[in-house]
């Protein structure tokens, strides 16, 4: 109950006329603001829609923390995005130079032995005819690049160390490939594997800005340019191929780059065992490593090891 009290207010119709026609004109008008109206407003009756209550729309529930880079990393293999630029019907496999050198050689070869036994199935049918001499030579040495192939094939016999090399261990190898140096090695490549994947799991960008180790000879000579290879591991028993830009001479021309940036090469696993070691089904010939991290141990036995079996190479070599 308000403490002002309504009597006083109370005052006789004909005097409100008369105050109302009085400050008419004289008296301006008092504007009201909506505050005093709200004030004085009649409070309405309340409804029963007043008592209800609407239920909220359910919100998708999103958890900030996870970022979507990282729930597609750790889905990669489920995940295929689609591919940019131009798609082909019938794609086309891209064959490198170095493969090419490799296919055309091995055709040379092919050619070389089937010469060869053309030679031997004339011998066998001319007998001790002596006049058939002549042809014999004139059929090998009618193509220049079979002479060289057939030179190269008797290099490793004629070579001082022609009882310690062979298909297995190429006359390219610098050190001998002993046990304890194939176990170390078998031991560094899985578990840097084993770093990497677990890299890529966690952040598949940063694990491919940052890779632990590369396949290949391409990717190995790469990174021997730019200074970034730790140790090089090459296969003992790579396929003969000689000539500019085959087998050879790339694995002649990385052993010498090495040399001038004193990076350590070894050669200790075959092609099918260092596979093995890194899980893949393709036969690997060689591997760089760029960062050892986390298996300094290990790394430190393998160059020791390593010089060990340079050694062993020489003294076994030498005589």
């Amino acid at each position: 109950m308000s403490r002002s009290s309504g009597k006083l207010n109370i005052i006789d119709q004909n005097t409100y006329q008369d105050l109302k026609h009085e400050h008419k004109d004289s008296a301006p008008r008092i504007l009201r603001s909506s505050k005093y109206k709200n004030k004085h407003k009649k409070e309405q009756q309340c409804s029963l829609f007043d008592f209800l209550i609407v239920p909220r729309k359910k919100q998708k529930h999103i958890n900030r923390k996870k970022r979507p880079n990282l729930i597609i990393a750790r889905n990669s293999l489920a995940f295929h995005p689609k591919r940019k630029g131009k798609t082909r019907l019938n794609p086309k496999h891209r064959v490198t130079r170095l493969k090419r050198i490799i296919r055309s050689f091995r055709q040379l070869k092919l050619r070389s032995t089937q010469d060869e036994n053309v030679v031997e199935t004339v011998e066998q049918t001319c007998g001790s005819h002596s006049e058939q001499l002549p042809a014999k030579m004139e059929i090998r040495s009618t193509d220049p690049e079979l002479d060289c192939v057939r030179q190269e094939q008797t290099i490793n016999h004629l070579s001082p160390a022609h009882q310690l090399h062979s298909r297995r261990f190429r006359s390219y190898c610098d050190n001998c490939t002993t046990k304890s140096l194939k176990e170390l090695t078998t031991q560094l490549l899985s578990d840097l594997e084993r770093f990497q994947k677990r890299a890529y799991s966690n952040n598949e960008i940063k694990a491919r800005a940052h890779p632990r180790l590369v396949v290949g000879f391409r990717e190995a000579l790469s990174r021997l340019r730019i200074n970034k290879v730790k140790l090089l591991i090459l296969a003992p028993d790579c396929e003969a191929c000689s000539g500019e830009g085959g087998l050879d001479d790339t694995i002649e021309e990385l052993k010498s780059v090495c040399q001038q940036q004193e990076v350590p090469y070894c050669f200790s696993l075959m092609r099918r065992e260092l596979a093995y070691a890194l899980r893949k089904r393709a036969q690997i010939s060689c591997v760089a490593v760029l960062d050892f991290d986390g298996a300094n141990e290990t790394y430190k036995q393998l160059l020791h090891e390593l010089n060990e079996a340079r050694v062993l190479y020489k003294e076994l070599t030498a005589s």
